[in-house]
């Protein structure tokens, strides 16, 4: 199956778009995304289609994925 991922913020890539097609077995979860993407997974939230999903959230074909840096604050 194949996702479109864009990287927000500290993610994305200097001077680049962000955006990238990723294949990836059927089946996958958000973590496998994460591994193919070389993302640590304490250090984003993903975003599927608009919602923000757990690590174990399962992907379909043609799903957008957008993966922000983790914030903290007060």
């Amino acid at each position: 199956m194949q996702v479109t991922v864009t990287r927000r913020g500290l993610l994305a890539p200097v001077g680049g778009s962000g955006s990238e097609t990723v294949t990836l077995a059927d089946g996958a979860h958000a973590d496998d995304l994460l591994a193919a993407c070389g993302v640590d997974p304490r250090a984003c939230v993903v975003v599927v289609n608009g919602a923000a999903v757990t690590r174990t959230a399962p992907l379909g074909d043609g799903d957008r994925v957008q993966l922000y840096p983790a914030q903290a604050g007060g």
